[in-house]
């Protein structure tokens, strides 16, 4: 799940970043892919804790 989303999130950024600017810068793309992958994991953590309080 998280390996997809990175992907698809990353080609995302990279055809935003390449029709508005026509360039990609490989240090931006890598503090994308890190903060994209950490606020997955922060909303994947926070739909398990919501279901945790649904089934109690």
């Amino acid at each position: 799940m998280y390996f997809s989303g990175v992907i698809a999130a990353l080609s995302a950024y990279l055809f935003v970043s390449l029709a508005f600017s026509g360039q990609f810068d490989f240090l931006h793309g890598g503090v994308f892919v890190v903060f994209f992958t950490l606020v997955m994991i922060a909303f994947d953590n926070f739909v398990r804790w919501a279901k945790s309080l649904e089934s109690n």
